[in-house]
């Protein structure tokens, strides 16, 4: 788990690394709350909606790898906040090239995930439901499968092309 005073220095470096991309982009970009309140197997996450944007963390997966997630995960979860403000959600992907070139600018190793022992950390279990297509067995999580049960969705395999059907 993470400190205070480790909580501390990560929210000022997401500040700092905030107002790097501010200077980067000519532009003025204000802080935005950074919360320690993920679980499972995500260390960091952007979010924005129509109340306001927020940055948070994992503080046990953070805490495990601390210099490795300050030096790469704050410039990969500020470059999201960054590219979302400066160009628009619709206008861009989430880990498309303005994105890559901008956590580079911030110092980040441009990686999409990490790649950490998580023994010991723990992680939520999701529900699956088994599926067949044509050629194997699929596990859908328990929303896409309320969707398909509710006629609203219907998924096919990505290998066959097969339509996925419930075992």
């Amino acid at each position: 788990m993470l400190t205070q005073q480790q909580q501390d220095e990560v929210i000022d470096y997401t500040e700092l690394k905030i107002a790097h991309a501010s200077t980067v982009l000519n532009k003025n970009y204000p802080s935005i709350p950074i919360k320690f309140d993920l679980t499972g197997r995500t260390i960091g996450m952007y979010k924005s909606w129509q109340a306001g944007q927020v940055i948070r963390y994992n503080p046990t997966i953070f805490a495990k790898y601390f210099s490795d997630n300050l030096k790469n995960t704050v410039p990969h979860e500020v470059a999201h906040y960054i590219v979302d403000k400066h160009y628009g959600r619709q206008a861009t992907r989430p880990h498309g090239r303005e994105w890559l070139s901008l956590v580079i600018a911030l110092g980040g190793d441009g990686k999409r995930t990490a790649q950490y022992d998580l023994s010991g950390v723990a992680v939520r279990r999701y529900s699956t439901v088994r599926y067949t297509c044509n050629c194997q067995v699929h596990e859908l999580g328990i929303r896409r499968h309320n969707k398909v049960t509710r006629g609203l969705a219907t998924y096919a395999c990505r290998q066959c092309a097969g339509q996925l059907i419930q075992v």
